[in-house]
């Protein structure tokens, strides 16, 4: 009770003194004549002073899209600008002193002239007659106008899908130039309490720098802020990366399919259609330009190539495997194929040390053939007999002789031909997936 009636005694107090020092309550006519003595003889196109200095901070809420083929990015946010009207100051009038804050628009007010000068969607003048300027009394003026801003973003592809990209959204004054509206960032420069991750880029950092720019040998005020987007990689890890790896394999196993199979040039064809659907579809969300290479398309034009040169060797493999006609081997071709292929792939009945193939004695249990199907034979005479009719020179008489050359049939050549191109594409595939995502790992 006796708190009650203090405080009764102070609000009584208080009130009698404003009364008598001309203090008047808050009302709406107050305000209204407020309003009157402050807009009477103010004109909303004539700016506050000689130079304006306004503060510009971004408050940014998330990252709509980073669109790579049309190099446009969109981000929602808001623009907080403050400056300073001495014209709509009232601290040194006693008869509003209980009206801390007023509100008005753009159509009432001066406001700075600023474009976003990078925009691909809007160049005019920021505006918003909706946003209300909160005005104080020591004439501080407040606005923050929002929105979606879309802006030109010129991207590197070179190392898509795991790229970084760097954009920027570039705020500058309209027909004010430096001398009249100096742009200055604010504290901070950028804000991003409020921001909203992107399920497709991830927000590394964003900063804001003051700089200039001349239109018609005029300086204009500007401010550029800058965001650094990573790419977030799980998705095109599957849906990208995996299967371009998991069909390279294809083109090596085109020379393990056995010739008799029947699907080697079926499989070798379907690995070059694979390729080419697939650097169809990456070129389609790069942008078309020849200023950078993309690394992953460069890697699926070299595995087109090799499987387009696997369908050709394939081709040449299964004609020598074929060869119906019965032709002698040439001389030429056995060489090669004994000092090189043979000592190169390993093939059956050598072994391989210090950098060279010697022919040692092959199982006695297979036997090539004519046909050169490999035949298990339990009873190693037969064995003996078979090689006896089928060579020329027999594998039992080992010998340090390098001039010593083995006949080669057609089929066995074809063979030998299947197992050097295997370890040869093996390499090519390893060491192109090997560079490739390196290279893509280590910019990530």
């Amino acid at each position: 009770m006796i708190v009650s009636i203090i405080y009764g005694a102070i609000s009584f107090l208080v009130l009698a003194t404003s009364f008598v020092a001309g203090d008047e309550p808050y009302s709406t006519n107050l305000e209204m004549k407020l309003r009157n003595y402050l807009f009477t003889n103010y004109d909303p196109l004539q700016r506050p002073s000689k130079t304006v200095g306004t503060h510009v901070t971004l408050n940014l809420l998330t990252v709509n899209s980073l669109d790579i083929k049309e190099e446009k990015l969109s981000i929602s946010g808001y623009i907080y600008i403050h400056w300073e009207d001495l014209r709509l100051s009232w601290n040194g009038n006693t008869t509003y002193q209980n009206i801390r804050f007023l509100f008005s628009n753009e159509n009432y007010m001066w406001r700075p002239a600023v474009i976003v000068e990078n925009s691909v969607s809007d160049m005019s003048v920021i505006s918003d007659e909706n946003t209300l300027m909160r005005i104080n009394g020591s004439g501080f003026v407040v606005w923050t106008p929002g929105g979606i801003y879309e802006t030109n973003c010129a991207c590197d592809v070179t190392y898509y899908p795991l790229d970084t990209q760097i954009c920027s959204i570039v705020l500058s004054t309209w027909a004010y130039t430096s001398d009249e509206i100096l742009l200055q960032l604010g504290s901070p420069a950028v804000q991003t309490s409020k921001y909203s991750e992107n399920g497709e880029w991830e927000l590394m950092s964003v900063f804001g720098q003051n700089t200039s720019t001349t239109r018609e040998s005029k300086s204009f005020s500007r401010l550029m802020f800058t965001l650094i987007l990573r790419r977030r990689p799980l998705f095109h890890i599957l849906n990208t990366i995996l299967p371009v790896v998991i069909m390279a394999t294809l083109i090596v196993m085109v020379f393990k399919l056995p010739p008799e199979s029947g699907e080697r040039i079926g499989m070798s064809l379907t690995a070059v259609l694979t390729y080419a659907v697939y650097l169809t579809l990456i070129s389609d969300n790069i942008p078309r330009t020849s200023l950078s290479a993309c690394i992953l398309s460069t890697y699926l034009a070299i595995i087109l190539c090799l499987s387009a040169l696997a369908v050709i060797l394939t081709i040449i493999v299964l004609d020598l495997y074929f060869n119906i006609e019965g032709d002698d081997v040439p001389a030429w071709l056995n060489r090669f194929t004994h000092h090189v292929m043979v000592r190169f792939s390993c093939w059956k009945g050598t072994t391989c040390y210090n950098g060279r193939n010697r022919v040692t004695p092959t199982n006695k249990k297979q036997v090539l053939l004519s046909s050169n199907a490999v035949l298990n034979l339990g009873d190693s005479q037969i064995a003996d007999q078979e090689l006896e009719k089928k060579r020329k020179l027999s594998f039992d008489k080992t010998t340090d002789d390098e001039n010593t050359v083995l006949e080669y049939s057609w089929k066995e050549i074809a063979l030998i031909m299947d197992k050097c191109f295997l370890y040869i594409f093996l390499f090519l595939v390893l060491l192109a997936t090997l560079i490739t995502f390196v290279n893509l790992g280590c910019n990530y």
